[in-house]
């Protein structure tokens, strides 16, 4: 998708694509005009790939103050996860899906798309997938046993930097209790 013309692109196609730069504003500007949250999950199928960094950073930040905003787009931001572009959106689209509201069919479809990402070749996809596994079994909207079936992958993994948050987020996990079924 290439949105050629548009505000909110020309502002997310600003600087390099490892840092924020107008992430910030857009922020701002979709957190005061909702009607701008459509064009943003669309940017974050764009051509260029500092407008799809600089889209998955802003929608992260929106997601933070209202994740429900993003509610009517789970949809487009699975099939987004699952095709995986590029590493931004390995980052910060599982932080944002998991603050959606998710139906049991999208939580299972996010659960198989997070647990083939703990393989990707780039530790922050892999971090934030992990992450991700452990939220939606805290939550109970993946089984308990497969976030820690994650974290026991993770745990034996050759990257030093995903078994070390594989054993932070064990202990997370190990605390909470147990659900009780009625």
């Amino acid at each position: 998708m290439d949105a050629s013309g548009s505000w909110l692109r020309d502002r997310l196609q600003e600087g390099d694509r490892r840092i924020p730069g107008a992430a910030g504003a857009v922020t701002d500007s979709v957190l005061s005009d909702h009607s701008l949250i459509p064009e943003l999950v669309a940017l974050l199928d764009d051509d260029d790939p500092a407008v799809v960094s600089h889209a998955a950073h802003a929608a992260m930040q929106v997601s933070s103050k209202d994740p429900a905003l993003f509610d009517p787009h789970v949809g487009q931001l699975i099939d987004l996860l699952r095709k995986l572009k590029q590493w931004e959106l390995g980052e910060q689209l599982p932080k944002l899906l998991t603050g959606c509201r998710l139906t049991a069919q999208q939580a299972a479809e996010v659960h198989d798309i997070l647990t083939v990402n703990l393989e990707s070749r780039f530790n922050i996809v892999a971090a934030c997938s992990l992450q991700a596994l452990v939220d939606l079994a805290s939550d109970g909207r993946i089984d308990r046993a497969a976030g820690r079936a994650a974290i026991d992958r993770a745990l034996v993994s050759p990257r030093k930097a995903l078994s070390a948050r594989a054993r932070k987020l064990q202990k997370i996990l190990n605390r909470l209790p147990e659900r009780r079924s009625n």
